[in-house]
């Protein structure tokens, strides 16, 4: 008898956290791509949420979302603008990295110490992978801005490969010297080595998350969004080459 009321209030608190349970949904920029699967990965864990993510470029993600794309919670490094109309409040910095140019470990570290410098390297490289600009991907417009400035766009842009993401994974195939990324990417893909931009291009990079007003699970998202900042995910977040906030 005992063991089957056992069962029985077994069966029923499962069923209550199953009921209880929410689907939310993430529209997340690519760059936070290893930190925000980790960061959910956890949540679900503890939660029991389900935590469903879809990962683009900035300017992809406003699209999808003045299109109508049902979203709970949004994640971008920029292009609030686009969407502020749909947020409530303010967005929240959930992590940052530093904007950069990644090399293999084997080569030698790109010498970025000063606008000489990296425009002497740039020029030196036989081909670079950046990301595509026109999708709001924050590394591309800021590197398309830097050569640009350094007068040497033209020069870069003929042997560059523009991609749609993942420009990291060129360097580890071989098949390009350097990948402008985020200074998180050497934990990401091992094999590589992070140089920083020189000191009149340094720019940090946070990405911070805000809850949609068409939110279908808006209290869900904000205990998502509250974890993603608090003490308890800062571990997780240095682990993949962010900083929290």
């Amino acid at each position: 008898m005992y063991r089957r009321a056992a069962f029985a209030i077994g069966l029923l608190i499962a069923w209550s956290m199953a009921a209880d349970a929410a689907d939310i949904t993430i529209l997340c920029a690519n760059g936070a791509r290893p930190v925000m699967s980790a960061l959910a990965q956890e949540y679900e864990r503890k939660i029991h949420d389900r935590v469903i993510i879809k990962f683009e470029e900035p300017g992809i993600i406003g699209r999808w979302i003045l299109d109508g794309e049902p979203v709970d919670l949004v994640v971008l490094p920029a292009g609030w603008d686009q969407v502020r109309e749909t947020i409530d409040g303010t967005p929240v910095g959930i992590a940052h990295a530093e904007f950069g140019i990644l090399a293999a470990t084997n080569a030698p570290k790109p010498d970025t110490s000063a606008d000489d410098a990296v425009r002497r390297t740039l020029l030196a490289a036989k081909s670079i992978a950046y990301a595509d600009p026109q999708t709001g991907a924050i590394t591309g417009v800021l590197f398309v801005r830097m050569i640009e400035r350094l007068g040497i766009a033209d020069e870069v842009k003929k042997k560059s490969k523009i991609v749609a993401s993942r420009q990291v994974d060129l360097i580890t195939r071989g098949e390009a010297d350097l990948a402008v990324a985020f200074s998180s990417a050497v934990v990401d893909v091992p094999g590589t080595q992070f140089a920083s931009m020189p000191p009149n291009f340094q720019t940090t990079i946070t990405f911070s998350g805000a809850i949609a007003i068409s939110a279908k699970q808006p209290v869900a998202a904000k205990a998502l969004l509250q974890f993603f900042t608090s003490p308890s995910a800062a571990p997780i977040i240095k682990s993949k080459g962010y900083e929290p906030g």
